[in-house]
């Protein structure tokens, strides 16, 4: 995974007032979490921050936190969290987690549905998402964008399940590997026209019986 570098500064003052006093200066507080040091409060430009998640690596981009621009101040870190304006989702705060290259991680990752299930192509089903992450063990360095998972060949009423997603073997997934991803679903509007039909065919014997009676009527 490439590594991204986002410029920052330890901050001594904290508060609410000092944090108003940042985003009036386009700046943004934020926490390192994990350190051996403990916390540290850190003071980040949020447009930086977001153009690195935009860049298409995801949330889990490792980032080089380059703290007064020194060597020696760097740290590796991924994004935990980030607090948004209600209003304007602009990014108020946010924590990061610093990692080691060598020590294994537990990360969130998306999951991406490639092709078409046969199923709903040919089959006119119904294709439902039930898993939209899962989470992994690994390295750093090892941490995927996503997990690419190939519904082409589901058919109806199947379902790809977790201990079926395909990752390199230095990855562990902790999902449970009985929960279903996806599923190819009947479409109820189909089964009930089905039952509709089939509901017209039994009722045809009493039409005739009723064609039979005014035969014999009309022979008096």
């Amino acid at each position: 995974m490439d590594q991204a570098v986002l410029k920052g500064q330890v901050r001594t003052q904290t508060g609410k007032e000092a944090a108003k006093r940042l985003r009036r200066q386009r700046l943004i507080p934020a926490v390192v979490y994990g350190g051996e040091s403990g916390p540290m409060a850190v003071t980040i430009n949020p447009l930086e921050m977001m153009k690195l998640l935009g860049s298409g690596a995801g949330e889990n981009v490792l980032i080089t936190l380059a703290l007064d621009g020194t060597d020696e101040q760097s740290k590796t870190v991924i994004v935990k969290d980030v607090q948004r304006d209600p209003v304007r989702g602009g990014p108020l705060h946010a924590d990061f987690l610093e990692v080691s290259m060598k020590r294994k991680i537990k990360v969130q990752v998306p999951l991406r549905l490639v092709g078409e299930a046969v199923g709903v192509k040919l089959k006119g089903g119904l294709l439902e998402p039930q898993l939209r992450e899962v989470a992994i063990e690994c390295l750093p360095g090892a941490i995927p964008s996503h997990i690419e998972v190939d519904i082409s060949q589901l058919d109806l009423g199947h379902s790809i399940h977790v201990r079926e997603l395909t990752v390199p073997g230095d990855i562990k997934i902790l999902d449970d590997p009985a929960r279903p991803v996806v599923t190819v679903l009947i479409q109820r509007v189909a089964a009930e026209g089905a039952a509709a039909a089939e509901g017209e065919k039994s009722a045809e014997p009493e039409v005739v019986g009723k064609k039979e009676t005014k035969e014999v009527k009309e022979g008096k």
